[in-house]
């Protein structure tokens, strides 16, 4: 019983730690990714000058999509089990998933060379329709993200399943609230946020425009994913709900 309990609670305190670095991670990203965004990437810390600027900000731009999106195959969650103990490989696989992502994302804001060029820098009042949408951006990004599952999104999933000695218990496919206009919100509002700072340079108008693209068309390889597992439910989602694009939010608001 004594080696039971002992066990149990180490494990209990592997899972907090673990805890602690993802929402840690998480919460720095998101501050770092406002701040960085809301100034045109004018206030980052890349040192770089030409040409090592271009290949190194390339790097930065192109990791996250590549191994977030690569991380999601077979392979990258065989990956992700590897920084998890013994027997919780599959447990923690959201809250790695959560803190590589945010890694990832420190590393864009934090270490992008900036290039100084400047397309327009709004100050007040000029700034105050970019910075209400910039806010409401925002707003719809966390409202999407609650809605989709704030548990695997935050990546509290796999390590409060550690935590309580469970299996991880995923929530139902989204199709309530923003889902219900279209079937991406959570990449739609991230396109936003990217689009609606008051400072645009050129570093920022690059970094959106590429990852305007890919959240248009990484939802495809995803909704691949979701016929595999939520099968028919899903296709009969997706004949009622557009892809990215809302067509009538009269509807939206009408439905239940």
């Amino acid at each position: 019983m004594k080696y039971t309990n002992k066990l149990n609670l180490k494990i209990k305190l592997i899972a907090i730690i673990y805890g602690a670095i993802c929402h840690s991670t998480f919460f720095f990203a998101g501050l770092s990714m406002l701040w960085v965004l809301y100034n045109g990437f004018t206030v980052s810390f890349g040192y770089f000058d030409f040409p090592f600027n271009i290949i190194f900000n390339f790097f930065l731009l192109m990791q996250f999509p590549i191994l977030h999106s690569f991380l999601l195959t077979t392979t990258g969650r065989r990956i992700l089990r590897l920084f998890s103990p013994k027997n919780f490989g599959k447990t923690l696989e959201t809250t790695n998933y959560a803190t590589i992502a945010s890694i990832q994302l420190l590393l864009l804001f934090l270490l992008w060379s900036p290039s100084s060029i400047i397309f327009y820098d709004l100050k007040y009042p000029n700034n105050i329709l970019n910075s209400l949408l910039f806010i409401i951006s925002w707003v719809l990004l966390s409202i999407s993200s609650l809605q989709a599952g704030y548990q695997v999104q935050t990546g509290s999933l796999g390590w409060t399943s550690m935590f309580f000695l469970r299996k991880p218990i995923f929530p139902p496919m989204p199709t309530k609230g923003l889902f219900k206009l279209i079937r991406h919100p959570i990449y739609f509002s991230f396109c936003l946020v990217l689009w609606t700072p008051p400072t645009m340079t050129l570093d920022l108008f690059l970094v959106a425009l590429i990852y305007t693209f890919y959240c248009f068309l990484a939802p495809k390889f995803k909704e691949k994913r979701f016929i595999r597992i939520y099968g028919e439910a899903f296709l009969e989602y997706k004949q009622i709900t557009p892809y990215f694009f809302p067509k009538n939010i009269f509807n939206f608001l009408k439905k239940p």
